[in-house]
């Protein structure tokens, strides 16, 4: 088998940078590729090397095989790690890197071609003996029965998958699921099967060599997940017994050995409350949560990908498990709004350092742009303990300690569901769904603060007297209060709040008393957005002006996008009827499709927007009036494009 010398990795973010690490460590030099929306990434500047692959859409960057090919031979590279998510689970391209005398730091192509289809990878497994879920085919999903699942045969990250409860969801349901799954895979193939409720989703991490050794590292608990990706994953599983997990691990030996597996790998299943368990599918590479087996292990699990690749061969003594480890997915999203994606700058990024057996794997940094068109994924957050009580503290302690201002983030909502009484006695599962809350911190304190930080930085900029303390008023007028935005409530700050004693302002800092305890909030300004945290409260201020502006009358109804996203499809025309929640525009964001929907019975006026189309979040796509005042409207209904 060859020696590696030099890797290409056809990924980006922390997956990039995880690889290097290791290879750093190897003594591996290392190659970047990069879209034009990534010419400044973390990723690029850690590299040895760095090759431009095309725009921003991955399409024409990030999962164009002959752009990273080339990548690879101008860079002089000997093998390509691909990461997880694009194309490492592509089999023409783990072919044509083998066509081209390239290592791929994968399972070989044909594996990869029977696992990558979910319908293939379920023959096999019912070959090598191991249960599968009921499923049929969509001309007779009655058959199933409810509720039921359409996922997409290629690939997984939750993409390309609905439940469905009743036979009037299923058509709308299929085509979104098969439109994101044609965006995200290029295969629009989806599988239907049944949805069986209550059950855990488990998974078993192997590993085979080219020797014929095959390994298992135990198995990590992915249940908690929101729009059927994984969030929290930890192992070992509460609801996995010795006994379970021998039989399980023994599956997915079976169906490895069937397909001659080698390098990294999962097998998940669905674990019901009875006890049974069903193979679901196959990853064919790194998951996300590999530093969940790392750290229970001790094992590099990138290392142990490479030295595959380079011939060696796998120990047969079985690995040992220690302690506790529970991963947490940081995302730049909106809880509160069906978790869709946000978009914006990270004007604050200070992840949690000094925490014993915390560890934290991200790409991004101060100032980095999160965009439209890859996966929200900001860092994940890993804690280790001797056992499950003590990891959950941890880590809910590393995500409390966490700053990541500058979009929206679903932080919080991860300390929710951590703290969680179900969570925490080791009962969620598939179906757990915790709605996001509103936060309670006192937007009167918040503005308080904001405001005596503007006045400190106002008075340090006047010619005259400079240095007056924030709480001197040489003139008994307190000045008009100012007005604030936190949170999408308006609200106003007075020179003085009761309860709140301001202790000193200074440069990014704002000391407070409130009800006898003293608080520290370090602030960023950007524009006119605080950036406010403290141990209390991480919340977004934004001052607005004066007085408010009044919109004039006579204004339409209007459609707008609730995130920043692509247009796929306009699903209306101009003096089309349209009832209340009837689609209008199809969105994508980051690989999901969502549906704009119509908010009232009435007629299209006027599209703003056309396929393709870049929007942001509250931008109006589509302006409608009600059937009378459309009878009205001498003008006739218009289209801006």
């Amino acid at each position: 088998m060859p020696s590696i010398r030099r890797i290409l990795i056809s990924n980006r973010g922390e997956i990039a940078l995880r690889i290097m690490r290791t290879c750093r460590a190897m003594g591996i030099e290392t190659v970047a590729v990069y879209s034009e929306f990534d010419r400044d990434a973390l990723h690029v500047r850690m590299a040895d090397q760095a090759v431009p692959i095309g725009p921003a859409p991955p399409r024409e960057s990030y999962l164009k095989n002959d752009a990273i090919l080339e990548a690879a031979r101008v860079s002089g590279a000997d093998a390509i790690h691909p990461g997880y998510g694009f194309l490492a689970e592509n089999s023409e391209f783990a072919e044509a890197c083998e066509q081209a005398g390239l290592v791929f730091i994968g399972p070989r192509s044909e594996v990869i071609r029977a696992m990558g289809s979910k319908i293939e990878a379920r023959r096999l497994a019912q070959e090598a003996g191991v249960p599968v879920v009921p499923e049929g085919s969509a001309q007779e999903f009655s058959k199933i029965g409810f509720p039921l699942l359409i996922k997409a045969s290629a690939g997984g990250g939750g993409r390309g998958m609905r439940i469905v409860r009743s036979a009037p969801e299923f058509q709308e349901a299929f085509e979104a699921a098969r439109g994101e799954a044609e965006r995200a895979f290029g295969d629009g193939t989806l599988l239907i099967e049944k949805y069986i409720e209550g059950a855990r989703h488990v998974e078993i991490q192997i590993l085979g060599d080219h020797h014929g050794q095959l390994i298992h590292l135990f198995e990590r608990d992915c249940s908690v997940q929101r729009r059927h990706q994984k969030i929290i994953e930890e192992s070992p599983s509460p609801a996995v017994t010795p006994e379970i997990r021998r039989r399980m691990a023994e599956a997915a030996l079976a169906l490895a050995r069937k397909i001659g597996y080698t390098s990294a790998g999962t097998m998940e299943f669905l674990l019901a409350p009875s006890g049974e368990f069903y193979f679901i599918e196959a990853n064919t590479r790194i998951q996300v949560e590999h530093p969940v087996t790392e750290m229970i292990t001790g094992l590099d699990l990138i290392c142990m990908q490479i030295e595959i690749a380079q011939g060696r061969r796998l120990s047969p003594q079985p690995a040992r498990q220690a302690g506790h480890a529970v991963e947490a997915r940081l995302y730049a999203e909106v809880p509160e709004n069906n978790f869709l994606p946000s978009t914006g700058t990270l004007h604050v990024w200070r992840p949690p350092t000094g925490i014993q057996g915390v560890r934290v794997d991200s790409g991004v940094e101060q100032g980095s742009e999160i965009g439209v068109h890859y996966d929200p994924l900001l860092a994940k957050v890993i804690a280790h303990g001797p056992d499950r009580a003590t990891a959950l503290h941890k880590l809910a302690y590393a995500l409390k300690s966490f700053a990541a201002q500058g979009v929206e983030t679903n932080r919080e909502f991860l300390i929710d569901v951590l703290e969680h009484e179900e969570f925490r006695a080791g009962r969620a599962h598939t179906g757990f769904q915790l709605p996001p809350r509103k936060r309670t911190a006192d937007d009167a304190l918040l503005a308080a603060v904001t405001r005596a930080y503007i006045e400190h930085a106002e008075r340090s900029q006047r010619p005259l007297l400079p240095g007056v303390p924030v709480r001197y008023r040489n003139n008994p007028y307190p000045g008009p209060p100012m007005r604030f935005e936190i949170g999408g409530r308006e609200c106003q700050a007075h020179s003085s709040e009761p309860g709140v004693e301001i202790l000193n302002v200074s440069a990014g800092l704002v000391e407070t008393l409130v009800n006898g305890i003293r608080h520290q909030f370090h602030i960023h300004q950007h524009g006119e957005q605080y950036y406010l945290r403290s141990g209390i409260a991480q919340r977004t201020v934004t001052r607005l002006p004066r007085y408010p502006h009044r919109a004039g009358a006579g204004q339409h109804q209007t459609a707008n996008s609730p995130m920043p996203g692509q247009v796929l499809r306009v699903l209306v025309s101009p003096g089309q009827a349209v009832r209340l929640g009837d689609p209008l525009i199809a969105l994508e964001a980051m690989k999901m499709e969502q549906t704009i929907k119509a908010t009232m019975d009435g007629v299209v006026v006027t599209i703003l927007v056309r396929p393709g189309e870049i929007v942001a979040p509250g931008q109006t796509l589509v302006e409608i009036e009600s059937r009378e005042d459309a009878h009205e409207h001498t003008n006739g209904p218009t289209t801006n494009h």
